[in-house]
């Protein structure tokens, strides 16, 4: 082959090289971006899961865990409870109350709800500015006896 041959197939074979490396980052860039949007999603539907499930917490234990309504038994088995039971962070659901609600209800009957329904607020975190203190719930009566 010419001088003129070779430098015509290493032109070539530059340029398929710079096509097949643009191509590669191309891809690179593509895989990032899908990356960063999938990563972002789990935080955003667990904002949604809080949000939810607050909505349910407020909606079925306000006779339980609200201020000024009297002191209401907890049972295991009601609606709240499952509520409280079925919540994916209740921690979160702290979090989440806003500001009026904080003014209608009582963190303190709140944590305890979480507790009877065995989804305890963890002791010496902080829900919503109230530092959960350890609760030890009352041994159930033996069975039997009621």
């Amino acid at each position: 082959p010419s001088g003129v041959e070779l430098l015509h197939k290493t032109h070539t074979d530059n340029t398929i090289s710079h096509k097949k490396m643009t191509s590669v980052k191309a891809i690179g860039v593509l895989c990032f971006l899908v990356f960063v949007a999938l990563s972002s999603y789990p935080h955003r539907a667990q904002a949604d899961h809080c949000a939810a499930d607050k909505s349910k917490v407020m909606r079925e234990c306000w006779r339980n865990i609200g201020k000024n309504v009297g002191e209401h038994p907890l049972l295991h088995g009601s609606v709240c409870c499952q509520v409280i039971r079925a919540a994916t962070d209740i921690h979160c659901v702290c979090d989440k109350f806003t500001t009026d609600e904080l003014a209608r209800i009582s963190l303190a009957k709140f944590a305890m709800a979480t507790h009877v329904c065995g989804n305890g607020l963890r002791a010496h975190t902080h829900c919503a500015g109230y530092t959960v203190p350890v609760i030890t719930l009352p041994a159930p009566p033996p069975p039997g006896s009621t």
